[in-house]
Formats: structure tokens, sequence, C-alpha cells
């Protein structure tokens, strides 16, 4: 008799998948960005080959994917907004964009979550983004995205 095959359970805590969700749409935006693709292109090419497999072998905590859908799909529908958000929280007066479209991309995610995720706590999700800061970047850039995000949580919640 065959075993029929069970899906793979999703591993991680709730608060390590909601991390692990971030961390994905960060990159997710990131790519749309610099690829001028959509975002229904991006999503359903991460959940077939990116979120919840193995890097370089390890296995990896698997990200809440509908958190992840909709921090992509909400960043893609009010980029404009979110990056006036941005500018002004930056105080780049007419500047629309940080020169480093990563750095971008991690303050877009947090900017849309702060403005629309309501049910989460601000400084859960400001937390969350300055460790997916400190993931790519060693240097001062966590201590502007905090600045530009508790701009933003001041000026939405």
């Amino acid at each position: 008799m065959n075993e029929s095959v069970q899906p793979k359970k999703p591993q991680g805590s709730k608060i390590a998948r909601a991390s692990a969700a971030r961390l994905a749409a960060a990159q997710a935006v990131y790519q749309i960005i610099t690829n001028e693709q959509s975002a229904d292109a991006v999503v359903n090419e991460y959940r077939l080959y990116r979120l919840g497999k193995p890097v370089d072998d390890v296995e990896m905590v698997t990200p809440d994917g509908v958190l992840f859908e909709m921090i992509v799909k909400g960043v893609y529908e009010r980029l404009n907004l979110l990056e006036d958000m941005i500018a002004d929280a930056a105080g780049k007066g007419g500047k629309k964009k940080p020169a480093e479209p990563l750095l971008l991309s991690i303050m877009l995610c947090g900017a849309f979550e702060l403005l629309a995720n309501l049910d989460v706590d601000a400084p859960v999700i400001v937390a969350d983004y300055l460790n997916v800061t400190h993931a790519f970047y060693e240097q001062g850039e966590a201590k502007f995205v905090n600045g530009v995000l508790d701009a933003v949580k001041f000026a939405v919640r």
C-alpha cells in the first residue's frame, strides 16, 4: 500500500514565520524594483522556487505566505504613496528614493506594514525590518531605516 505524500508542514514559530516573510518580501520588492517585474510574477516565482526551500542545503524557516503576499502586492499597489512617505520621513525634500534599491525596498515594506497591517504592533514591525537591514548592511543603514520607519509610524498611527 502506497502512503500518500503529505505536504510539508510549515517550519518555525508564528513569529519566526512572520520575520521570514518580511525578509522575503524585502527581497521580492527589490527584485520588482530592479527588474521592473509585476508583483504577481514575483510572488508566483517565490512561491514556486524560494519560500521555504533550503538555501545551500540548509533548511530555512517557512515564511508566512499570506503576510509575504500582502506586503509585496501592497507595496506594488501603493508604491508612489510609500515612496513619498519615505522621502518625507527621511527629510529629503523633493528627492523620492534613497540611492540604494535594497535599502529602499526594506523601507517600502516597513512603511507599507505600518500603514496597512494594524493588527501588529508598530515596534514589532520596525524591529523586524531593522533585523532585515542588519542582514544586509553593517554600517549606519539600520539607524537610517529606524529613523525613517519611526517617522512613518508617527505619521500613520
